[in-house]
C-alpha cells in the first residue's frame, strides 16, 4: 500500500496548478458519474479539474471510484460458486484533444487499485492489484454544463504476493458536470 501512496503524491499536487484560459471556453473542475461495464456491471463517481489547458487541449488531474456490484452470476447464472464483486480507485491524468469543440477525443491514465472479492470475471483470483490504465473515449459537449461519452479502458495490475498478473478491460459511458 506504500507503492500506492508514493505513486499518487504528485497527482495530488497538480490540482494546484493554474490552467490557461482560452476565451469562450469555460474550465475548471467536473464532477461525474458513469455505467461501467467488464468484469462486471456497476457504476463510477468521479471528478477532476483542468490545470493546464490550450486552444488545442486540455490537461486535467482526475481520480474516480468504481463498484461492479452485478456479476455474470446475476445476470445469467452458470452455476459457479466463485462469483464476486469488483471496487477499483483510478486516479491519474485526462487529455481532451479540441477542447473548444463540441466533440472531442479523450485519453485517460494514470494508476489503479483493484479488490476483487471471488472471481468476478476475468480476474482469476480475488485479492489487491495495482497497475495502470490506458482509456481512450470520445465525449460529446451536451451544452455548456453537460457532456457524455464512452470511454474503453484497459488496465494492466499486479497481483499483490503470489497473485498473477492481469489484464483487465472496462467499459464507459461517462455523464460529466462541467462547473
Amino acid at each position: 500500500m506504500r507503492r500506492l501512496s508514493l505513486l499518487a503524491l504528485p497527482l495530488l499536487l497538480l490540482p494546484a496548478c493554474q490552467s490557461a484560459r482560452v476565451p469562450g471556453y469555460e474550465r475548471g473542475w467536473y464532477a461525474g458519474g458513469a455505467f461501467t461495464a467488464i468484469p462486471g456491471v456497476g457504476l463510477a463517481a468521479g471528478g477532476g479539474k483542468v490545470i493546464h489547458g490550450t486552444e488545442r487541449s486540455d490537461w486535467s488531474a482526475e481520480a474516480q471510484l468504481i463498484r461492479h456490484f452485478l456479476d455474470d452470476k446475476d445476470i445469467a447464472d452458470d452455476e459457479r460458486a466463485d462469483h464476486g464483486r469488483l471496487t477499483a480507485i483510478r486516479a491519474g491524468l485526462k487529455h481532451t484533444f479540441s477542447p473548444g469543440h463540441k466533440r472531442h477525443l479523450v485519453v485517460r491514465y494514470g494508476f489503479q487499485f483493484n479488490r476483487a472479492t471471488g472471481v468476478p470475471g476475468i480476474v482469476d483470483l480475488p485479492g489487491d492489484y495495482l497497475g495502470g490504465y490506458l482509456g481512450v473515449g470520445f465525449e460529446t459537449d451536451l451544452n455548456r454544463h453537460w457532456t457524455m461519452g464512452p470511454e474503453l479502458s484497459f488496465a494492466l495490475l499486479e497481483g499483490e504476493g503470489a497473485l498473477p498478473l492481469e489484464f483487465v478491460p472496462t467499459f464507459f459511458w461517462h455523464l460529466i458536470r462541467n462547473f
